[in-house]
């Protein structure tokens, strides 16, 4: 329990002497004359007596009425006096209010959304921090996807109150425990000699964040204030993941694949439906078994072009964010591919690999024969003195003036880095494989990216010239052990992929917290985002794309009461963690107004008595 202090004292004093020196005033000089019926004047010297009584500044006569009238005087000044129960917090007290403002945040408890709760509960902290009479150092973060400094050490009210307004949820997932850890970096520190935590933090959130009821923190203690009032149950249903394949024989037919999940409230079943623009091009009721959390459901539907489907929940809940989806499905026209191969003999372990992905059987010609129109050339083993207009594949091939053929050939080689993070080498199976070297490139030019390293210098390279790509290999296929490995099916799917997006039939799926990359008009790899709300946006190339939640720590909307952050219970206490001050003066007012009521009431008494 904390001190009991005055926030304004004086006035306190000041109504006191004032309220009390009218009652006295009152109790001297208030009439005592009453009827009195006498039988004899042998009685009237007591009337007399009590016309004495009459006379200004008699001697005060106290009772039990004028000890009541009193009372409730000092209960009345006691209130102007602003009484308070003050927390132990002291003068310059570091403070830190973290409000998550992830997806979840979003969700509705009545007419109010938990971000607006979370933000009123913050400007009530801030209100009592001030009203303590201290004069503390408020920090304000914004626990986004990526968490963010409103205001630090301020000790401005107005301007703390405006930081914490200006902060809104948004459509992107987030993690409140990243946000706390900045705090740490930015002042938290312990004082070595009385090992007090510097830092008291306010995490205003539904909990979601957290994957216990303790998070370790050596620089500052805190807990959470929930923003989910306590019994309120949040029914929600939202959609988590979603994708999109067309069929590889059967390309007009494409398969959507939708996972749903729900809160620990809501309802056990749902209506999917699938919209293309504003039309609804298929639906299903989705039920979950049992107490499963999560349920799913493949649509079979058949889409003669390229199209953005929008997937959507049918009905309200507590968080409507999650409730539509969207996946960008490409065209059911299969990849034209061209093999240059010497006299037409292209390696038949990479002519299946083409034709499997490709979903349709190739043209294969020799150096100087048409190529038809393709979407995608690959030249195996042959040596080109100019990139085509369209994106290549090369292995041993040789494009002046970025290569140059290699004699005699290197002996085995394996690749000694490569960037795992490129989406064509990814899964491909680049460290396992042993290979030939035949091709030597020219790192010096501009516009060569190296892809994979060998002892020799780079062994896979890519080259962007007139808004396409090329890839390339330093070796020819039949020179390695590559082709006999499944990383390279899964390579050359995703280098389909990479230079032809769509082209195997897969959709795109976008999120709130992910970039999306696109080329410019020059072929140079840019990126946009991410993008912080649920919608279609158009992409600086000109395509139309949705952009979704899918987020299951987001939708399933958990909720947690209590956390408690650092030392909180050893060091600090949860009454000083869990209130700054209380505010008495509404009691004092209350117990004057008891009293008055019991004045009034033995008045009323004494009057009927008296009649």
């Amino acid at each position: 329990m904390g001190r009991l202090t005055f926030l304004a004292p004086i006035a306190g004093l000041i109504a006191g002497a004032i309220g009390a020196g009218l009652v006295l005033v009152m109790y001297m000089l208030r009439l005592r004359r009453r009827p009195v019926l006498v039988s004899s004047i042998l009685l009237w010297k007591r009337a007399v007596k009590d016309l004495e009584g009459n006379i200004p500044w008699q001697r005060l006569s106290p009772t039990a009425l004028f000890f009541l009238h009193l009372l409730i005087v000092a209960l009345l000044a006691l209130a102007l006096a602003r009484p308070v129960m003050d927390t132990s917090l002291a003068d310059g007290q570091r403070v830190a209010i973290v409000i998550d403002s992830s997806a979840s945040m979003n969700a509705s408890v009545g007419e109010k959304s938990l971000i607006d709760i979370a933000k009123e509960n913050a400007r009530d902290r801030v209100r009592a921090l001030f009203d303590s009479g201290r004069s503390p150092r408020v920090t304000v973060i914004d626990a986004g996807l990526e968490p963010r400094v409103v205001i630090r050490d301020s000790a401005e009210r107005g301007r703390l109150l405006a930081s914490i307004d200006s902060i809104n949820a948004t459509d992107q997932p987030g993690d409140v425990s990243v946000a706390i850890e900045l705090i740490e970096r930015l002042d938290g520190r312990v004082d070595e000699e009385s090992e007090r935590v510097d830092t008291l933090v306010w995490v205003f959130s539904d909990g979601g964040g957290f994957s216990s009821d303790s998070f370790p923190l050596s620089g500052a203690s805190g807990l959470l204030v929930p923003s989910v009032p306590e019994g309120a149950a949040l029914r929600n249903l939202g959609i988590v993941a979603l994708s999109a394949q067309r069929d590889r024989v059967d390309t007009e037919l494409c398969r959507v694949f939708v996972r749903l999940i729900r809160s620990a409230t809501g309802p056990s079943a749902g209506v999917v439906r699938v919209f293309e623009g504003e039309d609804v091009i298929d639906s299903a009721p989705v039920s979950f078994e049992d107490d499963q959390a999560t349920a799913t459901h493949s649509f079979e539907i058949r889409l003669m072009r390229s199209s953005l489907l929008r997937v959507e929940i049918v009905g309200d809940d507590a968080f409507a964010i999650d409730n539509r989806a969207w996946v960008s499905v490409p065209g059911p026209d299969p990849v034209r591919v061209t093999i240059v191969a010497p006299e037409g003999r292209v390696d038949p372990l990479l002519l299946d690999s083409i034709e499997v992905v490709a979903r349709t059987p190739a043209m294969v010609v020799s150096p100087g024969d048409p190529m038809g129109s393709p979407n995608l050339i690959v030249f195996d083993r042959v040596d080109v003195e100019m990139l085509p207009g369209v994106p290549s594949v090369g292995f041993g091939s040789v494009i002046a003036p970025y290569a140059s053929r290699m004699a005699p050939p290197t002996s085995a080689r394996r690749m000694l880095s490569w960037d795992r993070n490129d989406p064509t080498l990814r899964d491909a199976g680049i460290g396992g494989m042993a290979f030939v070297r035949s091709i030597r490139f020219d790192e010096a030019i501009s516009g060569l990216r190296v892809l994979a390293r060998d002892q020799d210098g780079a062994a896979i390279a890519e080259i962007a010239d007139r808004g396409n790509r090329h890839l390339r290999a330093a070796f020819a296929l039949h020179d390695s052990d590559w082709s006999v490995q499944v990383g390279f099916t899964i390579f050359m799917a995703q280098v389909f992929e990479s230079l032809l997006p769509g082209a195997g039939g897969q959709g795109e799926v976008f999120r709130t917290n992910e970039l999306i990359v696109y080329r410019d008009d020059d072929g140079i790899e840019r990126v946009v985002g991410p993008i912080g709300s649920i919608g279609e946006t158009t992409v600086p190339d000109g395509r139309v794309v949705g952009v979704s939640l899918l987020s299951d720590d987001e939708s399933a909307l958990q909720t947690r009461s209590t956390v408690t952050i650092g030392n909180a219970r050893e060091s600090m206490g949860n009454a000083t963690l869990g209130r700054v001050r209380v505010d008495l003066w509404r009691w004092f007012v209350l117990g004057a107004i008891v009293l008055l009521l019991i004045e009034w009431v033995l008045y009323l008494r004494k009057v009927r008595v008296s009649i």
